[in-house]
């Protein structure tokens, strides 16, 4: 953190205490700067309050919606609801006077994304999404790959994921269940690596008979990308439905410089990098981490409010990750 990290601790009211809120409470209450304020969640005190509540956090206060926290000292909200929830707790808690650190997918459309970004603008308060997967080690390391051109200028980036996802029932009523559930994953990955934005291209969305999601459980796309290091085709391969073996989390990657290609694969030394050419390759490190690395967003979040800075994935910087994720309606079309 900067140097404001000094000043008092944020007080973060974590909204959703689901299995993801579960988490996200333990990584705030151990976080350097934050102090966890308060758990809201629409069932708290009903049968159907979820079992981790009460021993883990019941020493704070609960509430079933953030309009009970008003007599609160809080500062800040980190939204872990259901994806179909985040615009009504983001814009109550931004109504509120809060700065929001949201998980993605963002919104579930883009209309209401950027009314988001439009209220935090004229409130004056830090909006950001966490994208977790910007902060694993391969992502640093191939962000420095691409700034200092080692291997050239890149020419063509490449990626698969697939496994076949039973889905929350939340998520099967979803339309493009693919792109916002976890393509979103992999479009904001290519985003920051090469600080580019998708420009054009075409996408189109299917699913099998009998898919248990209303709309778009796969996606194949291609995308124009465009950055300060050129124009580049990014070819998309994505699916909840496939009965194929399934794929790393963050996906199987190839990335096409002009001298090297560098896969994101398991080969022998497990998964993560390699510097590939013809025959040969070399190790270059694992892409993810021990964890899922929520606390390093989170302390992001927290130095860009105690800065004034706008955050690395800022909400407005996330409709570029949105556009992506609703590729069908932008780039392509559904069926």
């Amino acid at each position: 953190m900067s140097e404001a990290s000094n000043a008092a601790p944020l007080r973060v009211a974590l909204v959703g205490a689901g299995g993801l809120g579960r988490g996200w409470a333990k990584v705030i209450s151990n976080q350097q700067g934050a102090e966890l304020g308060a758990v809201v969640d629409p069932l708290i005190g009903s049968e159907r309050q979820a079992e981790w509540i009460v021993e883990e956090v019941g020493h704070l206060p609960l509430a079933t919606d953030l309009e009970a926290t008003l007599e609160m000292d809080i500062d800040a909200a980190v939204v872990t609801a259901f994806s179909i929830a985040h615009h009504v707790a983001v814009k109550a808690a931004l109504e509120r006077g809060l700065h929001v650190l949201v998980e993605k997918p963002f919104t579930v459309t883009l209309q209401e994304a950027e009314e988001l970004v439009s209220l935090a603008a004229d409130k004056g308060l830090t909006l950001m999404v966490s994208q977790n997967y910007r902060y694993f080690p391969g992502a640093s390391l191939l962000r420095e790959i691409v700034r200092d051109e080692r291997y050239g200028s890149i020419a063509s980036v490449f990626c698969e994921f697939c496994l076949d996802w039973p889905g929350k029932p939340y998520q099967h009523g979803m339309q493009h269940a693919m792109g916002l559930e976890m393509a979103v994953h992999h479009f904001d990955m290519c985003r920051a690596i090469f600080d580019a934005e998708a420009t054009g291209g075409y996408a189109r969305e299917w699913q099998p008979a009998g898919s248990q999601y209303a709309g778009g459980g796969a996606i194949e796309a291609v995308f124009e990308m465009e950055g300060s290091r050129g124009t580049f085709p990014f070819t998309y391969s994505g699916s909840l439905v496939s009965k194929a073996p399934r794929t790393p989390w963050p996906g199987r990657w190839r990335f096409e410089f002009d001298r090297k290609t560098i896969l994101l694969d398991t080969l022998e030394n497990g998964y993560g990098l390699y510097a590939c050419q013809v025959e040969e390759h070399e190790w270059l490190g694992r892409y993810d981490g021990d964890t899922m690395l929520f606390n390093l967003p989170l302390a992001h979040f927290i130095d860009s409010i105690r800065t004034g800075k706008e955050p690395w994935s800022s909400g407005r910087d996330n409709l570029g990750t949105m556009r992506m994720a609703l590729a069908a309606e932008f780039f392509g079309k559904g069926r």
